[in-house]
């Protein structure tokens, strides 16, 4: 019955997860191939899921329409060509969400062999194309242009073979450049190749698009798919060969090779990313042009709306259904926060702050209509909302109790949870470090009931107002004040306590919500509409609005008077000099023959020295480039050229060839980067990556120094970029080789430690054994009567005795490993702990070895303050020093041999020495210890690799460093730890 009940559970769980997700189709637009890899790869990485989708990928079947499917509501999504755009017009109305290849992959293919060197020459020709000849504008566009009448051609049904090609079946075959261009090499098959895009007629080909109706219904579900969707072309392209070998294990109905799936993949990823960073990408003049192409082919004369035909992210869609209930209902009645700017306020009976400007904005933005409902206190327009006197709350936060009689929208809106404190306070890393203190907070506020419950122990008073929590943190009467990051910023702006600041914040934001009446269903679909789709840069503006400092800057009258000063010595200067040009003419006409020949000469300098540049950076992989930013246009050198993989003829679009090169990804980064240092004034430097035509990644440096006028406006940026793809692998190269001899270093180890722990486990195993045989021999001689009482009772003494014993050795065993494998469990992060704690644990797991040997260890420790730290690591230098310096003193037979160790703080550092009294090191190595691979203990299996990680660790670690010196008596080997780095 229990097994029963079990499975039972478990399916009423799958039921729901499944129910959960939201069942979509995406309707494909041909057969399977690296085509459709990012919608193939969305489904496999969960992309759809983790926005709450189950979306069915329908295979094409010849003869399907896939536009039709759409319109009918067969599927909620589908793939078109550029037709798509003439079938809207035509009244089946669509939305187009995103153009995945900004350039189109048709082609017509001819063979060498068929004499076919122009288009002209199409002229009585076969050609292979689809019946419907609008799929193929762009082609036939390019036909048209040519003076190509299709009556001269012999078109024939399209059969999606290429041997017929082959074969000579067919003069003209209608294929894509991703495709059969690839069969033909493989077959070493001489074949040419016409483009529409070199004709100057490019199309967007598979455009993502979905019925207007199904838009409306579910405008959030068409949001999310179409950025799960371009997050999977984005994997897609940049993890080729996996997503190729995903296509070849669920998506492959052709039965491609994954030669040909990889040829696909590259040729699709320069048209997806054509002319453009942004993947999927629709211009409304693109998709005009497109429009004026039929109309030009005299397919189309309908009017085109390209407004309501381009999916906007930011517009919301209202269903009929919520447009007539908005009609009826007319203003939507809603309470605030009357007291609580910056959030929101009541003045004059209007809603001030930061509600205020979120209301106006919705209104301007959808037409919404809303009333206010004065309240004298939050907890009345709570209250209000729940005897339906409002509608909403424009502003708020979901809570568990809250969720019983309120529905909440989708957040809108993320607010950091901030500690107010003293500003003598050190910055809070940590919440947990602090959370044993008192806190304080206003009553009433949602995250109060979420604290709790996160963190039980939590001590927070509820206050009346933001004023008497800063007060009470001033005082001293609590630690911190706990309030949203936005109120506090303000009322720390408006607040004459001068002594606080925010000093931290929670891992857990606020979501700031549209809370709605939990009786109307339609409302909250159109909230939830409104959430999901708000201005996130009109919000913004809104939020810096109540949180910023305004200053006026008045005007200096003397810049106008220094510009009239240095007219007139710019006047004067002219015509000074035009009077000594007159005189001097004379003396000019006779030097002018040796001024063209000195010209002559200095062009050929000119020439040498730009000749020389040139190899220089090509030898350098180093080019040149020059911005001027009134106009945005860029210079290129030759080698930049190259580097960028761009035609060395192509002057006027280098910008845009520049943001399309840079790897989509790293755009953002660079323009920021860029744009940062115009803002202040600094030299532009920048590491990103280039996404070459071939789908390679290429590394450059890029740095630039800019031109500024007198008014700190900028004018030009003189720049180099340098190929650092080879520096960047090797660097990964050497990151990983650090890794391994760190690896190593530990297991050279190994041997030692494991000594250690045979020698600890002499003794108890040792008394275990002692004890065994006295339990056995007391047994054996019978040296209790166990028929009597008193005899049996101090027989179990005796026995119980022994046991409990044996009891402590084995705990002793334990104790041992769990200290041994303690220090091999690997630090993934930082932990704080004082430098002392290390230094002594370090030595509790030596301790029985150095005892073993007559080695006296002395401490002297002044360092218990906690810093951030690498624990194990830090363990294993001082293991691998204080271990060299048992070696020195064993190998050197020193009577009374010592091991001093001092710690201490000096300034921001953490200072460890270890001295021994060994005699010291040999002058002659003393500056070689720390290389790798250098060892004296050769023969006994040295690595020389322990003082070497010993200075890798405290660099890369802890930004610190290890030095050895000579004293009277033996060596000290100095450790330094930047506290602040660590």
């Amino acid at each position: 019955m229990r097994k029963i009940l079990l499975l039972l559970l478990l399916f009423s769980s799958l039921l729901y997860s499944q129910h959960a997700l939201k069942k979509i189709s995406l309707q494909l637009l041909w057969l399977d191939q690296f085509q459709f890899a990012g919608y193939y790869i969305a489904k496999e990485k969960g992309f759809y899921r983790d926005v709450g989708l189950d979306v069915t990928l329908k295979p094409y079947s010849y003869g399907l329409d896939v536009n039709k499917e759409v319109a009918e509501g067969k599927t909620s999504f589908g793939i078109g060509r550029a037709d798509i755009i003439r079938y809207d017009s035509s009244g089946k109305k669509i939305a187009l969400l995103a153009a995945i290849f900004q350039s189109t992959p048709n082609v017509l293919i001819t063979l060498e062999s068929s004499n076919i060197k122009t288009i002209a020459d199409f002229a009585g020709k076969r050609m292979m194309q689809t019946k419907d000849l609008v799929n193929s504008a762009s082609i036939n566009a390019m036909l048209k242009a040519k003076g190509i009448d299709f009556s001269s051609l012999k078109v024939l049904e399209h059969t999606s073979n290429l041997q017929d090609l082959i074969d000579s079946k067919v003069d003209i075959y209608s294929g894509y450049i991703s495709n059969e261009p690839y069969t033909l090499r493989k077959q070493h098959i001489a074949y040419k190749l016409f483009s529409s895009k070199a004709a100057g007629f490019d199309l967007y080909s598979d455009i993502l698009f979905t019925s207007q109706k199904y838009l409306k219904e579910s405008p959030v579900d068409v949001k999310n798919f179409k950025e799960a969707s371009l997050k999977g072309w984005v994997y897609a392209f940049n993890h080729i060969e996996e997503s190729v070998d995903t296509i070849l294990k669920t998506h492959n109905s052709q039965n491609k090779s994954r030669e040909a799936l990889l040829f696909e993949a590259r040729e699709l990823k320069k048209l997806a990313y054509f002319n453009t960073s942004k993947l999927g990408n629709i211009d409304p003049v693109e998709i005009r042009r497109i429009y004026d192409l039929y109309n030009i082919l005299g397919v189309t004369t309908e009017k085109l709306d390209v407004k309501s035909l381009l999916y906007d992210s930011e517009r919301v869609y209202f269903s009929d259904e919520e447009k007539a209930y908005l009609k009826r209902k007319g203003k939507i009645k809603f309470c605030t926060q009357p007291d609580s700017l910056p959030y929101s306020a009541i003045e004059n009976e209007k809603i001030i702050g930061i509600g205020g400007g979120l209301l106006e904005m919705i209104h301007k933005n959808s037409s919404l209509e809303f009333e206010l409902v004065p309240t004298k206190q939050w907890s009345e327009s709570l209250k209000k909302i729940v005897t339906r006197e409002c509608d909403i709350l424009p502003m708020a936060a979901q809570t568990t109790k809250r969720s019983k009689y309120i529905d909440f929208t989708s957040s809108y809106y993320r607010e950091p949870l901030v500690l107010v404190t003293h500003m003598s306070e050190n910055y809070i890393l940590e919440i947990t470090s602090v959370i044993n203190k008192k806190f304080c907070a206003v009553a009433g506020n949602s995250f109060i009931e979420s604290l709790r419950e996160k963190y039980p122990n939590i001590d927070i008073d509820e206050v009346a107002n933001i004023d008497e929590g800063f007060s009470g943190v001033e005082q001293g009467k609590y630690f911190a004040f706990i309030n949203v990051m936005m109120s506090s910023a303000y009322q720390m702006q408006h607040s004459s306590k001068k002594h606080l600041k925010i000093n931290g914040q929670f891992d857990e934001p606020i979501e700031v919500c549209f809370a709605v009446r939990n009786d109307d269903k339609i409302l909250f679909s159109i909230l939830n509409k409104v959430a999901t789709h708000l201005d996130t840069e009109g919000l913004q503006k809104i939020l810096n609005r109540w949180i910023s400092v305004n200053y006026t800057k008045g005007i200096d009258y003397w810049y106008f008077r220094e510009i009239g000063f240095f007219t007139l010595l710019f006047i004067l200067g002219m015509l000074s000099r035009g009077y000594l040009l007159k005189r001097k003419n004379s003396e000019l006409k006779l030097l002018q023959d040796k001024l063209l020949e000195l010209n002559e000469t200095l062009e050929t300098k000119v020439a040498d020295a730009v000749y020389e540049l040139e190899i220089a950076q090509e030898v350098a992989s180093i080019g040149s480039w020059i911005h001027d930013i009134e106009h945005n246009s860029l210079r290129f050198s030759k080698q930049t050229y190259e580097l960028f993989d761009v035609d060395i003829n192509e002057k006027e679009n280098l910008y845009d060839f520049f943001k399309a090169r840079i790897h989509p990804e790293d755009l953002e980064f660079v323009i920021e980067s860029y744009t940062e240092s115009l803002k202040k004034q600094e030299y532009y430097l920048c590491q990103h990556r280039l996404l070459m035509n071939d789908g390679s990644i290429r590394y450059v440096n890029t740095r630039g120094r800019t031109t500024f006028d007198t008014n700190g406006r900028a004018l030009i940026t003189y720049g180099t970029v340098q190929d650092v793809t080879q520096k960047v692998k090797d660097q990964e190269e050497l990151a990983k080789k650090d890794a391994f001899l760190l690896h190593q270093s530990r297991l050279a180890q190994m041997g030692e430690m494991l000594s250690m722990i045979a020698h600890q486990w002499k003794q108890p195993l040792s008394a275990i054994s002692s004890t065994e045989i006295t339990l056995k021999t007391t047994i054996e001689l019978e040296k209790y009567d166990l028929s009597k009482e008193t005899q049996r009772e101090e027989f179990l003494s005796f026995l119980l005795e022994r046991l409990d014993k044996i009891a402590l050795y084995v705990q002793s065993l334990a104790k041992t490993i769990n200290d041994f494998s303690d220090y091999y469990k690997p630090n993934k992060a930082s932990t704080l702990v004082s430098i002392d704690s290390i230094i002594l644990k370090s030595i509790d797991l030596i301790s029985d070895s150095m005892k073993a040997s007559d080695v006296e260890i002395l401490l002297n420790l002044n360092a218990d303050k906690e810093l951030k730290a690498h624990e194990n690591e830090l363990m294993q230098v001082m293991l691998n020093v204080l271990n060299n310096a048992k070696d020195q003193l064993l190998s050197k037979s020193i009577k009374n041999p010592k091991i001093f160790l001092r710690s201490y703080i000096e300034n921001s550092n953490v200072i460890v020495e270890i001295e021994d009294n060994g005699g010291g090191i040999d002058k002659d190595i003393l500056s070689k210890i720390f290389d790798p691979y250098f060892s004296t203990k050769l023969e006994k299996n040295g690595t020389g690799l322990g003082l070497y990680m010993c200075r890798m660790i405290l660099r890369e670690y802890h930004k610190g460093n290890i030095e050895a010196f000579n004293v009277k008596e033996g060596a000290i080997f100095k450790i330094t730890i930047n506290r602040e780095a660590s």
